[in-house]
């Protein structure tokens, strides 16, 4: 992203709204928005308390710039709020969570994107690329024990919210590569023959037995935008990393 950031904005061009979906913490955007100078910004997420406190820090930030906040579902049907239009927004889709769409949901995400912006529209992608399955099982089986501690976390928060006494030490985290599928599948795995009580329910696992919790997608560059012409866009520019590990792609609304 730092490397494209003026290509990127050379496409774009001058006075774009910038439209991110799920902008969390809005860190990456950054490197846009001193790039493209839009004339607004338009972050979306789910959370509403994290949106409005990462969006007021840009306001403050980028004083030159006008800055509005939508809390809604970005992988659902949407439509730009009122008043906030301009000929050629962009939207960006930062990182690589288009790969926790399964590719049948991936271009269904994507067609709903293509009704929401006009022709002519752009929009920026991050997409994880295929590379050898030892490097891939080594960034979802990490020494420090981050992504572990993400999938753990699962079942704390059915502990917190739902009716359970499910304990998270009776459970491992494993992450492998799906060749066949070409994606990352993550799994809790049952360390000792056990039931569950979950709002009055009950689950037996047998040892070994596992749930599985997320799957993350890998494409190739060309794999990518063959599914996303399907969904009507057209590639007009991608950028990879030196090592060709990670792609971030420039697409634009037909």
């Amino acid at each position: 992203m730092a490397d494209a950031a003026e290509d990127i904005a050379s496409i774009a061009g001058n006075d774009a709204t910038l439209i991110e979906l799920g902008s969390g913490a809005s860190r990456k955007v950054r490197l846009l928005l001193e790039a493209m100078r839009p004339s607004s910004y338009l972050g979306i997420d789910i959370s509403r308390d994290f949106l409005l406190e990462s969006t007021r820090r840009l306001a403050a930030d980028y004083p030159w710039l006008e800055v509005h906040a939508a809390c809604a579902d970005f992988s659902c049907n949407l439509d730009l709020p009122e008043g906030l239009y301009c000929e050629r927004p962009v939207g960006f889709f930062p990182g690589s969570s288009i790969g926790n769409f399964d590719p049948e949901s991936a271009e269904d995400f994507l067609r709903g994107l293509h009704s929401l912006l006009p022709v002519g529209s752009g929009l920026l992608i991050g997409v994880d690329l295929i590379k050898d399955k030892t490097t891939l099982e080594a960034a979802y089986n990490d020494a420090a024990g981050v992504t572990a501690a993400f999938n753990l976390n699962l079942l704390d928060r059915l502990r917190g919210e739902l009716n359970t006494e499910i304990d998270p030490g009776h459970f491992a985290h494993r992450a492998f590569y799906n060749e066949a599928q070409s994606r990352i599948e993550m799994h809790l795995v049952s360390r000792l023959p056990q039931v569950v009580a979950i709002e009055g329910e009950r689950f037996r696992f047998q040892e070994g037995e596992t749930i599985h919790t997320e799957n993350s997608y890998k494409y190739t560059v060309e794999g990518f935008q063959a599914l996303t012409e399907r969904a009507g866009f057209k590639a007009r520019a991608c950028w990879t990393d030196d090592e060709d590990l990670f792609s971030v792609h420039y697409l634009e609304r037909c």
